[in-house]
């Protein structure tokens, strides 16, 4: 079965009822009836994307404080064993929330979806350079608990230059979605478009997985 895309203004997280038009950004979803052909269309885009947004990054938090001292210590080591020079963890000294920046592959085909599904309490983020981003990223995300809203994709969207992609694996479909500034659309319009990927309208996405649906024998 073959990826699609939909192409819409405003926030459109795919799991929430609330988004919002705001021509300001632009949503682009990717979708296939199941995650792992989603996930290899991601990485091909990612890769042409690459040239021009060449640190990928995943943004995490734990989601809420660590619930003993015995816990945040292993929390710590398992981080410090597994980390890179480059990468962050820490502690909102306001609401006890860890959270960190991981720096991934540079090559989007050497990394692992499993890595990448946690969507309610991640990110995924490309950047164009990365000099101090890194650590002003931290303090701007540091007190979410979760990723959620409108408003939360727009406070990772000061920097306008940031791609942010979440990723959805449900028993029906997978789908991989692309937030950012609509400055970047046709960049990312094109490079869609070499890849010979079909755009469908939002109104046509329930017949586009029910009717593969339908074929499975």
């Amino acid at each position: 079965m073959k990826t699609v895309f939909i192409y819409e203004f405003g926030i459109r997280p795919w799991d929430q009822i609330q988004h919002t038009e705001d021509r300001e950004y632009t949503t682009i979803s990717l979708l296939n009836q199941d995650f792992g052909s989603v996930w290899e269309t991601w990485r091909m885009l990612a890769s042409l994307l690459a040239h021009e947004w060449p640190t990928i990054i995943k943004w995490y938090t734990t989601g809420s404080p660590q619930y003993s001292k015995t816990h945040e210590y292993l929390t710590l080591k398992h981080f410090s064993k597994n980390s890179g020079p480059k990468d962050i963890f820490k502690k909102n000294e306001e609401t006890l929330i860890y959270s960190g920046i991981i720096h991934l592959d540079p090559k989007p085909e050497n990394i692992a979806p499993i890595n990448l599904k946690v969507y309610r309490r991640s990110t995924t983020l490309m950047l164009r350079e990365e000099n101090e981003q890194i650590e002003q990223l931290w303090h701007r995300l540091s007190h979410l608990e979760h990723i959620s809203s409108t408003e939360d994709f727009k406070l990772i969207l000061v920097d306008k230059e940031i791609l942010s992609f979440r990723f959805y694996d449900s028993e029906t479909h997978g789908a991989a979605q692309l937030i950012c500034h609509s400055m970047h659309a046709p960049e990312i319009l094109d490079a869609l478009a070499s890849l010979e990927i079909d755009e469908i309208p939002r109104a046509g996405v329930y017949k586009y997985i029910h009717s593969q649906l339908e074929k499975q024998p």
